[in-house]
């Protein structure tokens, strides 16, 4: 598992990736997910394109980090 970043949301992980470009997956993420679920928050993929929310991830513009 490869996760870009690590910060804290009310005594729980959230982890970041870091995406360049058009992505197919986010495997490394998802294990994450999966592994650590019960020490989580919200999980995060920044990106290249608009503000989303899928699958439980929230998706956002690499402009935006600077509000996590």
């Amino acid at each position: 598992m490869e996760i870009d970043f690590l910060i804290t949301e009310k005594k729980k992980i959230a982890p970041i990736e870091v995406i360049s470009g058009n992505y197919k997956s986010h495997s490394s993420l998802d294990k994450f997910k999966k592994k650590f679920s019960s020490k989580l928050s919200n999980s995060y993929i920044l990106y290249t394109n608009d503000v989303a929310y899928k699958n439980d991830i929230v998706h956002l513009p690499l402009y935006m980090a600077m509000f996590l």
